[in-house]
This record gives structure tokens, sequence and C-alpha cells, in this order.
């Protein structure tokens, strides 16, 4: 029970870490200090979980479900966050139809696997179809 309970801890932890790194990039993307808050939070995600926004950029499609879930163990409210930091990065990338089809990836799979519905979730898989369909 005590290894549950610590492993339970660790997942909360990372959990308010990456909120808290989406809501830094908020708070700089409103101030007009983006680059500021996507170094930032390649820091947090750099410490965390020893991976970039750029990296994630670029893991391919096909892979990027199994990395996140296997190989680095994350659980479906992470992904939703990784989703999250991924679609406000991308425009501010030189490619971003490539991460926004990632992160409608990830939103999808997370909605696909989840109990729970949310609104959130699926406005901006909504609005990444919108963007992707004007490309």
């Amino acid at each position: 029970m005590p290894q549950e309970d610590y492993l339970k801890r660790e997942i909360d932890k990372l959990g308010k870490v990456l909120q808290k790194a989406l809501a830094d990039l908020l708070g700089l993307k409103l101030k007009g200090r983006i680059m500021e808050g996507i170094e930032l939070t390649d820091s947090v995600l750099k410490e965390q979980l020893d991976i970039d926004l750029n990296s994630l950029a670029f893991i391919p499609e096909d892979q990027i479900l199994s990395f996140l879930y296997e190989t680095k163990k994350l659980s479906n409210v992470h992904v939703e966050l990784i989703a999250d930091l991924l679609f406000e990065y991308a425009p501010e990338s030189s490619s971003p139809y490539p991460i926004y089809r990632k992160a409608l990836l990830l939103y999808k799979h997370v909605n696909d696997n989840s109990v729970d519905y949310s609104i959130n979730r699926h406005f901006k898989s909504e609005s990444i179809l919108k963007l992707l369909a004007q490309s």
C-alpha cells in the first residue's frame, strides 16, 4: 500500500506541474511574451519528462501515443495536458499543422479512452479541425 500511495502522489505531482506549465504559458501568451512561455514550458517538460515541445513536435504521429503512454508512462490526464501545450505551441511554430494534428490525435485518444467528457477538449478539437480544413 505505501508503494501505491507513493505512485499516486508522484502522478498527482506531475499533473500539477503540467497544469502549472500550461497556466504559465497561457499567462505569458496573454502578456505578449509567448517565447518566454515556451522556454519556461520547455524547461518544466525537460525537468519532469526529459522532453521539450520541439521534440514532441517531431515525434511521428504513429509513435506519439506509445511514446507518451508506454515510454513516459503518462495517464490520460497528463496526455490531455500535453495536447493542450501542443495546441498553444503550434501557432508559434514554423510548421504548425503537424503539431495541430498531433494535438488532435491526443485529444481524440483521450476522448475515446476517458469516461469524462470535456467541453474544453471538444472545442479545441473542433478548432483544430477547422484550422486543418483551411490548410
